[in-house]
């Protein structure tokens, strides 16, 4: 066997993984900039904490993550970069898929059952724990 075929299978599996998580960054970008957008009001600092997540997630995984994980982790960017409002302080008592579903489900208006496959969670475990979300929102929230 000619060294250029070894050569050219090796530099394929050797690139595989950067191939990988190019098609999921083309695939979640503009999701994860419209959570950030709406989340920061801020175009351009939407735009950093969706480079800033997408870097850190190949920094650290060398793999596409999981929707979940890249959807929590914009979350939480966003509420460190965001302003403290009574909004984000009542969100950060959540766990990450907690918030992230409801911000996903009720902000920016997703189906339930997407935002359930987007946090990797079956519809009947989900909603439940949306309404729970909400519930709580609603009394911490309340005048």
């Amino acid at each position: 066997m000619p060294s250029s075929v070894l050569t050219a299978t090796h530099d394929e599996a050797a690139d595989a993984p950067l191939v990988a998580f190019e098609r999921f960054v083309r695939m979640h970008h503009v999701t994860v900039f419209r959570l950030a957008s709406c989340l920061l009001g801020d175009p351009a600092g939407a735009e950093e904490v969706t480079e800033e997540v997408f870097v850190g997630l190949w920094h650290g995984q060398r793999r596409p993550p999981s929707t979940a994980d890249l959807f929590v982790r914009t979350v939480d960017h966003c509420l460190d970069k965001a302003a403290p409002t009574a909004l984000f302080t009542a969100l950060r008592r959540f766990g990450g898929p907690e918030r992230t579903g409801w911000l996903l489900a009720d902000v920016l208006h997703f189906p339930a059952a997407r935002t359930a496959e987007l946090l990797e969670r079956s519809e009947t475990e989900f909603t439940p724990r949306l309404e729970a979300t909400r519930l709580a929102l609603t009394h911490w929230l309340a005048p």
